[in-house]
């Protein structure tokens, strides 16, 4: 493990400032630990559960229980078992990379299934005792090891003074040296996954990780070769859109609707037209008049 990792930050201002972390000495990690038994009992004090009550309170409202345990062991077993079939074959013929890719992208389904299932789980252990004083513990080592490089000054005045700070860009950029340090956070996790390490280096994925041809990397595909555009519609060789098996649809994904022989509708019976009634005008006779007028 590194003793220092650096960083430059930069500034709302647009200023940047360099920073490091220096691994903590012996006398600033028993600080530490004091800090967080101190933050356990206060915590503790305070009415906030502990690990245990807290799994048991998941059990009784039936938030998490034997079956969910039990699938999380399957889960992982199985993620284990796929890796090694993706990396070793079945020791008998040599895998083809068509099935190499299937089993890849079998990883990553079951890995997001892992996750979903203990993202409860984690969320509600966030707020326990434990949780609460670990986070105690780190807080105080980021604002005891953090310096400025130029100066070699503390960052930091104090522990108090930090969690004031805890959200600017400063206080962010050393917490996230600090987890790197302690813990060896590796920025780039979703590239160094198996499943991903296996996919690139066969070029099968791009930058964001989404499958491609690997004979034309911006055509993407699914985990079977299927040609698909950006939202995961199928397309045919032209581009246009279609179903799973190959067949037209819009650019709605609605099927094109063929001409319908209409043999249900009756058609309405043609009254005979009616005679048109001439009404001619009324002529009127002229009037007679006697020889004497």
């Amino acid at each position: 493990m590194s003793s220092v990792y650096e960083q430059t930050v930069t500034l709302k201002s647009g200023e940047e400032v360099n920073i490091y972390i220096k691994k903590p000495n012996n006398a600033i990690l028993n600080k530490a630990e004091r800090h967080k038994a101190k933050a356990w009992n206060d915590a503790f004090k305070d009415g906030v559960l502990t690990k245990k009550e807290v799994h048991q309170m998941m059990v009784d409202r039936g938030i998490w229980d034997d079956t969910k345990a039990d699938k999380e062991r399957k889960l992982t077993a199985k993620i284990l078992d796929l890796e090694k079939q993706l990396y070793r074959g079945d020791g008998k013929n040599k895998p083809k990379l068509s099935d190499g890719r299937k089993l890849a992208v079998e990883m990553r389904d079951t890995r997001i299934q892992l996750r979903d299932l203990i993202a409860e789980r984690i969320g509600m252990d966030e707020n326990t005792v434990e949780a609460l004083s670990d986070n105690a513990k780190f807080d105080y080592l980021v604002a005891c090891c953090t310096f400025y490089k130029e100066t070699d000054k503390p960052v930091f005045e104090s522990y108090a003074e930090y969690s004031k700070k805890s959200a600017d860009e400063i206080s962010v950029a050393a917490a996230q040296l600090l987890a790197k340090m302690i813990y060896q956070l590796d920025q780039n996790f979703e590239d160094n996954l198996p499943e991903n390490v296996f996919l690139k280096r066969f070029n099968l994925i791009d930058e964001e990780g989404n499958l491609v041809d690997p004979n034309n990397e911006d055509s993407f595909v699914d985990a079977h070769g299927r040609k698909i555009n950006e939202l995961g519609h199928y397309l045919d060789e032209e581009g246009n859109r279609v179903d799973i098996v190959g067949d037209p649809l819009d650019s709605e994904g609605f099927y094109d609707l063929v001409d319908y022989e209409d043999d249900l509708t009756e058609e309405p019976e043609k009254k005979p037209a009616r005679k048109k009634t001439v009404r001619r005008k009324r002529q009127t006779k002229p009037k007679e008049t006697s020889p004497a007028e």
